[in-house]
């Protein structure tokens, strides 16, 4: 059984799509120390936040963050269950007090030893009100976090009375009640180590972040790259075989896909829509290719603080009004059409919780628009730089031909302004919103998107049933209980339709020819651990 500690490569089986290295292949340069001296380029999108594992839930730095960092847990490749990677030990008896003990001589990329109260400090900071890190919530089933985040006035304390450290390498976690699902959910980054270096100077750190994984931090330009070196300390089951992976931010998929395309990129994970649907991508890199299913999901976000776009019968109406099987065709792809708030593939998972509210019906449609009283027109946005722009307006054409109302997409803005929108609660309309995995479970679709207040619920819903169904998920007392209870909490998000399901992402994912022993996981992460590079 082949391991990698690194969060984001998920369930399921690999995919795999090994070249004929022929005796004229040459690996590219000489290796130092089983490194090749070369480096891989890939797509990347600017991040949205500085590379704090806190303050980071978008692709764009995680994907950066998940090479830089190792958690306590990572996820076996082909099957997606945990395993203990800087963790020894994670053990309870009651699924609510955790003993967590991790391996020693581990160091960060400063040279300083990872110790217990490197956990626990980075989970206090997170936690704490003031801070208002995007991965504040991640934190909320630990005991002591209300007093962190009181509903009015300041903190009553600045640690969370549920974390102890006991000595270097162990500490204990009590939660505020009982959760069996917490030691898969500690491999998301919100739960990564902080190096002391980061709490003696913030500002400093945050320029040249400093974790613990197989790749150091080098140096960002600005909406133009990221660079990350190996780091040849590193002590987790694999080591780095690349020595540099350089991230490339470009205006658009399509200008990435060129340069891929004439060799000027290594590997992008997400190609655009319209060489997918003229399948272009086959001629263009024959053999360099894989596309599938992954644990992606497109939604359509409504903003509930905005006027109109809070009505629960405008989204139904607008859910209604979208045929998805007849738009996947058009944008051409093997996406699965949404039949719930969560996907195959995730543990949980149970077709149909959506019912006839995901199902292409122009006559209820129309109905639940003329109870909702809008009169348009509806706004859909989306960044310059996503794919999305190809399928939101076959969407647009729909709901205008469904329900009479005139449509518009806004195209205009980066993906740091539409995020800023987003975010900031400035944004005029409903927009585009996936969400991939950070662990295999349904409550990760649930608990971050659409409790209140939770870490990812840009879009201000709030529904005080679904918090109690959800809480009394996360007190039951094995796994399938909670599973059985989180579907019933999804069932209640029906009532509301805070978002618009629309699929299961299938994407196309290629590479340069200049890679061998390419293996893809079922969030789209090339396996940096296995790649080889040729001349």
């Amino acid at each position: 059984m082949r391991v990698r500690g690194k969060l984001l490569a998920l369930a399921g089986a690999l995919l795999v799509a090994s070249a004929v290295v022929t005796p004229s292949s040459a690996v590219a340069e000489q290796q130092h120390g089983g490194i090749q001296n070369t480096r891989i380029r890939m797509f990347n999108t600017e991040p949205f936040r500085p590379l704090l594992p806190g303050d980071t839930n978008e692709w764009g730095g995680g994907r950066l963050i998940s090479m830089m960092f190792t958690g306590l847990v990572g996820y076996r490749l082909e099957d997606a269950a945990p395993y203990n990677a800087m963790a020894k030990s994670i053990s309870t008896t009651d699924s609510k007090v955790f003993r967590i003990k991790i391996h020693r001589g581990w160091r960060f990329h400063d040279g300083t030893q990872v110790r217990a109260r490197n956990f626990v400090d980075a989970w206090n900071h997170v936690a704490y009100g003031p801070n208002k890190l995007r991965n504040n919530t991640f934190m909320d089933k630990i005991e002591g976090y209300r007093d962190l985040n009181p509903a009015t006035g300041e903190p009553l304390a600045k640690k969370m009375s549920g974390l102890r450290v006991i000595n270097d390498h162990e500490f204990q976690v009590t939660l505020s009640a009982p959760l069996s699902i917490f030691p898969t959910m500690v491999g998301y980054w919100a739960f990564y180590p902080l190096p002391d270096s980061f709490f003696r100077d913030p500002a400093a750190w945050l320029k040249h972040p400093v974790g613990n994984g197989p790749y150091k931090f080098k140096e960002a330009v600005p909406n133009g790259h990221q660079l990350l070196t190996a780091n040849r300390h590193y002590k987790g089951v694999e080591q780095p075989r690349i020595k540099e992976l350089l991230y490339t931010v470009y205006p658009d998929t399509s200008k990435a896909y060129d340069a891929l395309v004439r060799g000027e990129m290594d590997f992008m994970e997400a190609m655009p829509y319209d060489k997918i649907t003229s399948g272009q991508y086959k001629k263009d890199l024959p053999g360099r290719y894989t596309d599938r299913n992954f644990l992606l999901m497109q939604n359509l976000a409504f903003p509930s603080y905005l006027p109109g776009y809070d009505s629960p019968d405008l989204r139904k109406a607008v859910s209604m009004a979208i045929d998805r099987t007849e738009l996947i065709k058009l944008v051409g792809g093997g996406q699965k059409p949404a039949d719930g708030f969560t996907i195959p593939g995730l543990e949980g998972y149970q077709p149909g919780q959506c019912g006839e509210l995901c199902t292409y019906n122009p006559v209820k449609a129309r109905e639940h628009l003329a109870k909702s009283g809008f009169q348009g027109p509806l706004q859909l946005h989306t960044n310059i730089e996503s794919g999305a722009r190809t399928w939101m307006g076959p969407v647009c054409q729909s709901i205008t031909a469904t329900l009479g109302i005139a449509c518009e997409t806004k195209e205009t803005m980066s993906f740091r302004e539409f995020r800023q929108a987003v975010v900031g609660r400035t944004i005029t309309g409903a927009y585009r919103s996936d969400w991939r995995a950070d662990y295999p479970s349904i409550e990760n679709f649930l608990s971050p998107l659409y409790r209140t207040g939770a870490s990812s619920n840009d879009y201000g819903y709030s529904n005080p049933a679904f918090d109690a169904a959800m809480d009394r998920a996360d007190r039951a007392p094995g796994k399938e209980a909670a599973l059985e209870l989180y579907r019933e909490a999804e069932r209640l998000l029906v009532q509301d339709m805070p978002v618009v399901p629309l699929w299961q992402e299938w994407s196309a994912v290629g590479w340069s020819d200049r890679l061998r022993n390419v293996k893809v996981s079922i969030l789209t992460d090339l396996d940096v651990f296995q790649v080889k590079v040729v001349c």
